[in-house]
């Protein structure tokens, strides 16, 4: 894989990166892996519907591959991360369509068709050369919502050290430091790609799935609850509740990604911590040096705030004012 040279920032430059503004609207784009589950497609509707508060300037489509689960384990097969891309593609254009147009749509780019881990080069994608572009005409720090393997992010990265100047990525991956393991989605589908959000010593705040994000649960019941019969949106989303084979009797849906949303909304919705940046060895545990460069990590969530504010959202989607 090419190496990169990325600037260094200063401890004062890296915190004000990481500083999401308490008032006015905050430049974002999300990059997600959109049709494996149900929780994306929450994250970008639940953007789009803060437009006073958030400017969504686009929406990039991750690769995905949910093989090693097995056959039966998901509501759609996918063992090839281009096909696990278009199917995002796909799906964020349905997303939009079901969307009232109150404001501008985002620009929706195709990103990655392979993994970083096992290349050579990084992949100049149309998401990754919008991310480049956008990144370097930012007039302000532009935070990139990032809820999938992190390759479209990480090959940027690579292929433009410069934005590492202009943007804060909050990514939801990897597990709790203190979690059993860190056999977690994001994290292990492009460990090449994980490794260099905590190595570049880009402006980061992690997510940690288990161990902090698995308060996010949700229930088939409650999402069609509220769902069904409401706006365009919000009955998809109550049709496509029971699409993930996983969520069983007396089970729960855990809708990690809007987590990515609210810590843009209202960062006093969580309780951060900031740490050195974690090294991911080769079985995907953790290790620590103190010397490392800081990032901000998540350790509390006030899960009601975010699911409070994202369902009235949705559930009002198509009424006026």
């Amino acid at each position: 894989m090419s190496t990169a040279q990325w600037p260094a920032l200063t401890l004062e430059k890296r915190i004000s990166l990481m500083s999401v503004p308490a008032n006015g609207r905050v430049p974002i784009v999300i990059d997600s892996d959109t049709y494996n589950e149900i929780d994306d497609q929450m994250a970008i509707a639940w953007a789009y519907l803060n437009p006073q508060r958030l400017d969504l300037q686009a929406v990039y489509a991750a690769p995905f591959t949910n093989h090693f689960f097995g056959e039966g384990s998901s509501h759609t097969y996918v063992d090839n991360p281009e096909t696990g891309m278009t199917l995002s593609v796909e799906e964020i254009h349905r997303v939009f369509e079901k969307l009232p147009l109150r404001q501008a749509r985002p620009g929706i780019f195709k990103g990655a068709t392979r993994y970083l881990t096992g290349s050579e080069t990084p992949e100049c994608s149309p998401a990754v050369a919008d991310l480049i572009a956008r990144a370097r005409s930012a007039t302000q720090t532009l935070h990139v919502l990032s809820i999938a393997a992190p390759t479209n992010i990480a090959s940027a990265l690579l292929l433009a050290p410069d934005i590492i100047d202009k943007i804060h990525v909050i990514w939801l991956g990897g597990n709790s430091y203190d979690w059993k393991d860190n056999q977690e989605f994001n994290l292990m589908q492009d460990i090449a790609a994980s490794r260099v959000l905590f190595d570049s010593g880009v402006a980061l705040t992690q997510i940690p799935c288990f161990g902090v994000a698995n308060c996010m649960a949700s229930s088939v019941p409650e999402m069609q609850f509220y769902f069904a019969s409401t706006s365009r949106i919000g009955s998809y989303f109550a049709e496509i509740a029971p699409r993930c084979p996983w969520i069983g009797f007396a089970s729960r849906k855990v809708i990690w990604d809007i987590t990515t949303v609210g810590y843009v909304l209202d960062p006093d919705w969580y309780t951060c911590q900031y740490r050195p940046a974690p090294l991911i060895n080769d079985n995907l545990s953790w290790s620590f040096d103190n010397r490392r460069h800081l990032i901000r990590v998540v350790q509390f969530i006030e899960r009601d705030n975010l699911f409070r504010d994202m369902f009235r959202k949705i559930i009002d989607a198509d009424k006026e004012g």
